[in-house]
């Protein structure tokens, strides 16, 4: 049971510390998708409409799928419509696929792995696990700019304290606090100085 709250309290910091550090924007986001992969979907859905055109307009059993009644142009935009939605669903999953591949990376994660899980689980159950337990993003070391994570406790190049603690309520205080949220301790006093 203690190892459980242990667990849920990890996991409720390292969304407490997301919040608080990770400001991205939707911009940004897209910025992670290479651009020679949107050249590339692009391409690939006018080549899909260039191919449907040719199939509806010079094959007979194509032709005759649709009401014989109904005039060219109509069939056209029809097959048209159906190529795009098609098309707009797997360019949004190709594009997913992509921002977790170099997101899972920016990270330290095993980018192909989850890459593999988001494309292979169905019902996009591995999409979804993977935004659940990805890992917060990898910073810089207030001291000594060494890539550090955020589950670190010291920075393994300078041994910088990343989690100091209040010395009076012993919660987790941020490096630049002068006093302690929680108990108004002064935290700037030489005897108990938090940044290790």
């Amino acid at each position: 049971m203690p190892e459980d709250s242990g667990r849920i309290n990890e996991t409720m910091r390292m969304i407490r510390w997301r919040k608080t550090n990770e400001k991205t924007s939707f911009r940004e986001a897209v910025r992670l998708i290479p651009r020679w992969l949107v050249r590339v979907v692009i391409g690939l859905f006018l080549a899909a409409h260039a191919i449907t055109q040719l199939v509806i307009a010079y094959v007979p059993e194509a032709q005759s799928a649709f009401d014989l009644e109904a005039s060219p142009w109509l069939r056209a935009l029809a097959m048209a419509g159906i190529v795009t939605a098609v098309s707009l669903f797997l360019a949004a999953f190709i594009f997913l696929l992509a921002y977790i591949n170099r997101d899972a990376k920016r990270r330290g994660m095993s980018y192909g792995t989850w890459t593999l899980i988001a494309a292979l689980v169905p019902y996009f159950i591995g999409v979804l696990a993977y935004f659940l337990v990805r890992e917060p993003m990898l910073y810089a070391c207030p001291q000594c700019r060494a890539t550090v994570s955020a589950r670190f406790n010291y920075c393994p190049s300078c041994k910088f304290n990343l989690r100091p603690t209040c010395p009076q309520c012993k919660r987790e205080v941020r490096i630049e606090d002068h006093f302690c949220p929680n108990c108004a301790y002064d935290l700037t006093t030489k005897e108990t100085a938090v940044d290790g």
